[in-house]
């Protein structure tokens, strides 16, 4: 996967750390790869020479690109913020079990995406964070802005840059041309920099999304042809490594009332076609960037008397179970009976502004050289 990061395993493991076992050191490394994130982090108490090779960035590397490399559902987590209040939720073996709660410590937030592990978010204003929930780990930085006589929409983006090994944040200004057309400032924050710098702008069609899908080293942002049109004419994408554009087909679709969503459901682009206030199907591109190999893999029929468009955070493994965001409700859609059970992982008394992303557990830091 272009996603991964390049890694080195050190195979000089001490003889301190031979003592706990007598298997090679390549098994040794491949065992631990495959340990949950809070038993790694326990395991640095057991010696100096354990504490030093699950703490460094070349073992922390590898790590997550073994974690994104399977996408199991065991690695899988949601994150649910209402308010000031983020609990995590286990996607395994069970949907809507709790792995444990979390006090959120940065307050109200929104969620700008997620990638190997860290999440992108704006606890607050003027402020973006990228976030590690299972190592507790954060990066504050200050958001950027640009000088403008007229109003604009914002856009944000957040991936991974596997040529440079960098953790980006993409922030799109997009002002009105005509009713048609929008002329996109683009800034660019490199994690490894520290820094934002300007980007190359472009014009475009209206940006549905507020925040970007990150898959296979790209961003991606369904645009339509005029702001308030369902009809979308293509997905827009974002290169991370060469900072440069592209463009890529929908699937085709039925003619009428329709709405176009981006979301990623196991390491695969999944765009949603909203027929409100019927149905939505649901399709994945197979093959990374060969328009034929869009596939439909499901039909939401939309809950009666409810309102909103669905959003896919997680499908199971044998694809009977959809587990969804509709409005301020995280529900599991079951596709043998067509029918919806909302998870009670909330409040009852928060209502709005519910937030919720998927991410896997990693080693991986939002500290540039960060060796644990």
């Amino acid at each position: 996967m272009e996603n991964q990061i390049v890694a080195k395993i050190p195979t000089n493991i001490s003889l301190e750390l031979q003592q706990f076992s007598c298997l090679p050191d390549e098994i040794i490394i491949e065992i631990l790869l495959r340990l949950p994130v809070k038993s790694l982090l326990k395991l640095r108490c057991v010696s100096k020479s354990w504490f030093f090779l699950l703490s460094s960035s070349q073992f922390m590397k590898s790590q997550i690109n073994f974690c994104v490399k399977e996408c199991k559902d065991v690695n899988f987590r949601l994150v649910v913020a209402v308010g000031k209040m983020c609990n995590i939720y286990s996607l395994g073996l069970k949907f809507g079990e709790v792995d444990f709660p979390l006090k959120h410590p940065f307050g109200s937030c929104k969620f700008l995406g997620s990638c190997n592990g860290l999440i992108c978010l704006t606890p607050m204003s003027f402020k973006l964070m990228l976030w590690n929930p299972c190592t507790g780990k954060y990066k504050e930085f200050q958001d950027s802005y640009v000088q403008s006589v007229g109003s604009c929409y914002i856009r944000y983006g957040f991936g991974y840059d596997v040529v440079n090994d960098d953790f980006k944040v993409v922030k799109i200004f997009s002002f009105d041309i005509d009713e048609v057309k929008y002329e996109n400032v683009v800034k660019i924050y490199s994690l490894r920099g520290d820094s934002w710098k300007i980007g190359e702008g472009f014009v475009s069609g209206y940006m549905n999304a507020q925040s970007g899908v990150f898959v296979n080293g790209f961003l991606h942002w369904e645009v339509s042809d005029c702001r308030g049109s369902g009809d979308c004419s293509e997905i827009m994408t974002l290169d991370l490594a060469t900072e440069t554009y592209g463009v890529m087909g929908l699937p085709n679709c039925e003619k009428g009332n329709v709405s176009w969503g981006l979301s990623v459901v196991g390491g695969n682009l999944v765009a949603c076609c909203n027929y409100y206030p019927n149905r939505t199907d649901m399709w994945v591109m197979k093959e990374y960037g060969v328009g034929k190999s869009w596939t439909k893999l499901v039909s939401l029929l939309s809950p009666f008397g409810r309102m909103g468009y669905i959003s896919p955070l997680f499908v199971s493994e044998n694809g009977d179970e959809v587990l969804v965001k509709l409005g301020t409700d995280i529900s599991l859609y079951e596709t043998r009976n067509a029918s919806y059970k909302s998870l009670e992982i909330h409040s009852a008394g928060y209502r709005l502004q519910v937030q919720a992303i998927t991410y896997i557990e990693s080693l991986a830091s939002p500290h540039v050289g960060d060796d644990w």
